[in-house]
């Protein structure tokens, strides 16, 4: 059917009216929003830990009350210190400094962290300047190293552990610096984060300008050898080490002399030699010293025992020496002579064994190829070293004689007759002895007797003993003033009749009442006193250490007598 076109607009017009109320009543229904609030918020990860200049992105989540994710809730983010760590607007964190930082995460006023930690760059290369290097021996050089992050940033305050591939070529100081020490050629390497640069480096020998020997001549005996010395300067005139530098050593003669390969020259007979050192990396730097070999003449011969004296009968042996025109030794296979101009004070065998006959002073000579040596000994004896006396212990009695005798050895064990031997006694008031060594006892008691020779000392010891007494020889009578005091002799004797002194004896009056006697210290004398007029007996009797009598009594008739009166004066 067809419509005309009024009534199509108002068909339309209310299509559209019906339309729009329904969209009305829809929306009053549901009370729409487009976005909802955050009510939590999550961020990822946990934590992170970035070197300087490093980056990485941290993401934040944000959720409904239902725990539902808002994709499209925007997401704020912030750092705690932006001079360790930022962080952009999207979410990347970048270090900038070592230290930490909480980096923050907010919407709706909801808010999650993330704590940072900035440690130091870690190197991914590390270069050295110059990468290449040539140097000369004994030269040095500072070397640098540089290290550079994974952006190719440099990173600054780096140490570096410093090595070289050969040390005995290069050798390298932890602050870089090298120094050349051979020819060669090394790798050294800075290392740092186990990131390794290297640098190669070459070694050159110093040119050498020119060389010297000394001394510039020798004089040796044939069959001798001298070893030069080698000098080398370089081409500014400074000494250079000859180590490791390769020298051609020649002889203008080798059939006087040849030279080794380090330069000894050995001389074969006597002549002349030029020895030539050049250096194999420069044969035009040369030098030589001169070298005469003369035939090993003896010009002198030292005895070698110069001081010291022979022990008498001990032999000794003798050496020398004999020396050519230049003072050199001559080699073994020359005779020498022994001999003396004493021969009744020495011997000598012609091994140079020297033996002392007497005492006194000798000559040993020695004497090769009409050139001789002398030297002057004292024979002397060999010294004392025990002196033995015997019997070591004696006992004699008051008055008695006993020779001791002596034995006398030296160092070799042997016994001497000829020494010197001084005799004497401690003691001399109880025993003397002769030089002979004869010991006369004279009171009791004991005494050492010693022997010296040569300050060595033996000794004995004699005890002795009092001799008894026999009989008291006395006057049978005595006669004395009474109130004075006079004295008798007396004298004690043993069996043989020898006199004894120092002994106690006892004095008894058998009237005290008329005189009384004592003896003296000596046992010499007893004094006589007098007390009233009269006749008394004195008996003298002996009595030894044990208060016992020793000997015979002797008896002694004593006469007191009345003073003589004055004579009286006659008148004229």
């Amino acid at each position: 059917m067809r419509v005309s076109a009024p009534i199509a607009n108002i068909r339309a017009t209310r299509r559209a009216t019906t339309a729009m109320l329904a969209l009305i009543g829809l929306a009053g229904c549901l009370d729409l929003k487009t976005t909802p609030d955050a009510c939590t918020i999550s961020v990822a990860p946990a934590s992170l830990s970035l070197p300087v200049n490093g980056s990485a992105a941290i993401v934040g989540t944000a959720f409904d009350c239902s725990g539902n994710s808002i994709a499209t809730k925007k997401i704020s983010y912030s750092s705690s210190s932006a001079a360790v760590a930022t962080v952009t607007t999207g979410g990347n964190v970048i270090a900038v400094s070592v230290g930490s930082a909480i980096v923050s995460v907010v919407a709706d006023g909801k808010s999650a962290s993330v704590p940072v930690t900035v440690t130091p760059e870690t190197a991914a290369l590390v270069t050295i300047t110059p990468a290449t290097l040539t140097l000369r021996r004994t030269n040095t050089r500072d070397l640098s190293a540089t290290a550079r992050n994974s952006q190719n940033i440099i990173i600054t305050g780096r140490t570096f552990r410093w090595s070289s591939s050969n040390s005995s070529v290069v050798a390298v100081d932890q602050s870089g610096k090298v120094t050349a020490l051979a020819p060669g050629s090394v790798v050294v390497t800075a290392e740092s984060d186990q990131t390794v640069g290297s640098a190669s480096i070459t070694v050159t020998d110093i040119p050498i300008g020119s060389c010297s020997l000394s001394p510039s001549s020798s004089k040796v005996t044939v069959t001798q050898s001298v070893q030069p010395t080698l000098v080398l300067r370089d081409t500014a005139n400074n000494v250079i080490p000859s180590q490791g530098r390769q020298i051609i050593w020649t002889s203008s003669n080798e059939i006087v002399a040849t030279v080794s390969s380090t330069g000894l020259a050995t001389t074969r007979r006597a002549g002349t030699a030029t020895i030539t050192a050049s250096p194999a990396e420069n044969a035009q730097v040369t030098c030589s010293v001169g070298v005469e070999a003369v035939d090993p003449r003896i010009v002198q011969v030292v005895i070698q025992q110069r001081t010291g004296s022979l022990r008498l009968g001990i032999p000794r042996g003798f050496s020398a020496v004999l020396l050519d025109s230049t003072n050199t030794q001559v080699p073994a296979g020359r005779i020498t002579a022994w001999s003396t101009n004493t021969p009744t004070v020495i011997s000598v065998t012609q091994a140079g064994i020297v033996t002392g006959l007497t005492l006194g002073t000798a000559r040993v000579i020695a004497t090769s190829e009409r050139v001789a040596d002398t030297v002057t000994l004292s024979v002397t004896n060999v010294p004392v070293s025990a002196v033995v006396v015997a019997p070591l212990q004696v006992t004699l009695q008051e008055g008695q004689t006993r020779q001791l005798a002596v034995v006398v050895t030296d160092s070799t064990g042997r016994e001497v007759t000829d020494r010197p031997i001084e005799w004497i006694t401690n003691d001399p008031t109880k025993a003397t002895v002769s030089g002979t060594g004869l010991v006369q006892a004279i009171a009791t008691g004991n005494v050492l007797i010693s022997a010296i020779s040569e300050g060595r000392l033996g000794q004995s010891s004699v005890i002795i003993q009092q001799t008894p007494t026999d009989t008291i020889v006395t006057v049978e009578s005595f006669s004395v003033v009474r109130g004075l005091t006079s004295a008798f002799a007396i004298t004690l004797q043993d069996s043989r009749g020898n006199t004894l002194r120092n002994r106690n004896v006892v004095v008894t009056s058998n009237t005290p009442g008329v005189a009384v006697g004592s003896p003296n210290l000596q046992s010499t004398l007893v004094s006589v006193s007098g007390l009233s007029v009269g006749t008394a007996t004195f008996t003298l009797q002996v009595v030894n250490n044990n208060n016992q009598n020793e000997g015979k009594a002797s008896r002694v008739i004593i006469t007191v007598t009345a003073p003589t009166a004055p004579t009286a004066a006659k008148t004229p």
